[in-house]
């Protein structure tokens, strides 16, 4: 299944068999016959297609020791809740498909366990973004927000297209940089950001986290436009510095140490153009 397809009827998930009375355990395969006690799971159910009203889905399941939450909503769709919708791919926390909140918090469910989370489990779609079906967001906003920072790589005309550019490792440029490929565009920044929910124009923590990335980028030529969209009312100074983004990265990112570091440069880029007006250097 490519990345964001929504699943609704379990399949191509690689089993032959389903085991209806244990899910679960036919996810897992023979060899995982450790079942914790049934666990209580809420879900929030809700379509767009045919105008229902959002409403939650209580159960109860057995799921094996080591089950992920997305293995526990895989149980649901097999079990009592066959219709329902949600994103996955790798399942192996590389794509950020499946973030959701669980008991009010942002999670990758595929590579969070149910054990470390409870026995009872409240799940619902992320937030501040368009409910499709069920779990499944509309992604849209979060990728606007994205492109409105250029996000990919302008290379200045003055270099040469053949050859490297290196960047020293010891470098500030090479330490602004060395965690943003790490970034799975998961959304959970996005979800947990209350700048975005109070004001959906704000670029969010994702966006200005990239934006950062190419501005110290010396061979980029596209920085005075970035700088101009990070400096305006709807980038780095409408954060408030909660820091709500950063708990939830499942990556251990910190888009709140990216947004302070771009506050700092479009601070000094203002004091820049102003004294070189009164003194004209």
């Amino acid at each position: 299944m490519r990345k964001g397809e929504v699943s609704r009827e379990g399949r191509g998930s690689g089993q032959a068999t389903e085991n209806r009375e244990n899910p679960i355990a036919t996810h897992f395969g023979a060899a995982h016959n450790d079942f914790m006690p049934k666990i209580t799971v809420s879900v929030q159910r809700s379509s767009v297609e045919t105008g229902a009203s959002t409403r939650f889905e209580t159960h109860e399941i057995e799921v094996a020791e080591k089950a992920s939450i997305l293995d526990a909503v895989f149980a649901l769709q097999r079990g009592p809740c066959p219709d329902l919708a949600f994103r996955f791919s790798c399942r192996v926390g590389m794509c950020g498909s499946c973030a959701m909140v669980v008991n009010g918090r942002e999670r990758l469910t595929c590579s969070t366990l149910i054990k470390t989370v409870g026995d009872k489990l409240r799940i619902e779609p992320l937030r501040n973004l368009p409910v499709v079906r069920d779990l499944a967001v509309d992604l849209k906003p979060f990728f606007d927000a994205y492109q409105r920072v250029l996000p990919h790589f302008i290379p200045r005309e003055d270099l040469d297209q053949n050859d490297f550019y290196p960047i020293p490792r010891d470098s500030t440029e090479w330490k602004a940089m060395e965690h943003q490929p790490q970034c799975i565009d998961c959304g959970a920044c996005y979800s947990a950001c209350t700048l975005v929910t109070l004001n959906p124009r704000y670029l969010g923590p994702m966006a200005l986290h990239r934006a950062l990335n190419l501005v110290v980028d010396p061979r980029d030529k596209a920085r005075a436009q970035r700088m101009s969209l990070v400096a305006s009312e709807t980038g780095a100074f409408r954060c408030h510095t909660l820091g709500n983004c950063r708990d939830v990265c499942p990556r251990g990112i910190s888009p709140t140490h990216s947004i302070e570091r771009l506050k700092r440069l479009a601070t000094f880029e203002l004091f820049r153009r102003m004294l070189s007006k009164i003194f004209r250097f």
